[in-house]
């Protein structure tokens, strides 16, 4: 059973904020376990209007003046 946080002893609330630290880091620690690995970006290229025009087909085609 806990107590208020106003009735603990000193030693009492840092041994209760030690606890909810830990919780707090196992809870990060699992969510991160549960995620894919992130993959590096350093490879990547920026592709230019007409290769992007190729992927997709989404780039509108303005006709030049």
């Amino acid at each position: 059973m806990l107590k208020p946080y106003n009735q603990m002893t000193p030693a009492e609330r840092t041994a209760a904020r030690i606890a909810q630290n830990r919780a707090i880091t196992d809870k990060i620690a699992d969510s991160k376990a549960q995620r894919p690995p992130v993959v590096s970006s350093a490879g990547f290229t920026r592709a230019t209007p007409d290769e992007q025009a190729k992927r997709s087909g989404v780039i509108r085609k303005v006709p030049a003046k």
